[in-house]
């Protein structure tokens, strides 16, 4: 029982709800009767849903900033783990059938803006969705991808952390785990892309 409240507890906290507002909700949704042994499968559930909203809202929010602000976008160069980049090709690849000149630097932007500012956060997403050691973790490619000012911003921010903390992950590693964190809350994501079940926040 004390492992449940923890877990509510922290999906509640990543809802922005307290524990008490996260179960009326779920009894509120799945009915006053609803057992207590069910509520942590049903915020997980809520959690995957508003994340995949907030994802695809800033995806659109960034996408349409290129097209209106298009001169506060600028190209930036990136070294990023092959897997990753062919994961944000594909995703574009077959989104351009709904947003037809979106291109993978919209998906980077978006993750950027949407990071966890704080650094031990973004090297969770980094350990979780990039393998852990062999060749395929340190097989990077270089592209250049336009981005916004925000985003750029964000790696300048991320770029002086690592240097300060003296800490042996990359920024290529650290953007690339976001990368793949934010491709893996869209809705609609391939089944390869697995989630590790951390969640963003400031």
């Amino acid at each position: 029982m004390a492992t449940d409240f923890r877990q509510l507890t922290q999906l509640a906290r990543a809802l922005g709800l307290s524990y008490q507002q996260l179960l009326a909700r779920y009894h509120a949704r799945q009915g006053p009767g609803a057992p207590y042994s069910g509520a942590i499968a049903w915020a997980r559930l809520e959690l995957r849903r508003v994340a995949a909203a907030r994802a695809q809202q800033a995806l659109r929010t960034g996408f349409a900033d290129s097209q209106v602000r298009h001169r506060d976008w600028a190209p930036h160069a990136f070294s990023l783990g092959a897997g990753v980049l062919a994961r944000l090709a594909a995703r574009a690849e077959a989104d351009r059938a709904v947003l037809p000149r979106i291109c993978p630097g919209h998906y980077l932007d978006a993750a950027l803006r949407t990071a966890p500012r704080h650094l031990p956060r973004q090297l969770a997403h980094m350990r979780g969705f990039l393998p852990a050691d062999g060749a395929e973790a340190r097989r990077n490619q270089r592209i250049t991808l336009s981005i916004g000012a925000e985003s750029r911003t964000m790696l300048s921010t991320l770029r002086i952390t690592l240097a300060a903390g003296q800490l042996p992950s990359s920024q290529p590693a650290v953007v690339s785990g976001l990368a793949a964190h934010f491709l893996s809350q869209l809705p609609g994501h391939s089944p390869h892309e697995a989630s590790s079940g951390n969640t963003t926040g400031d």
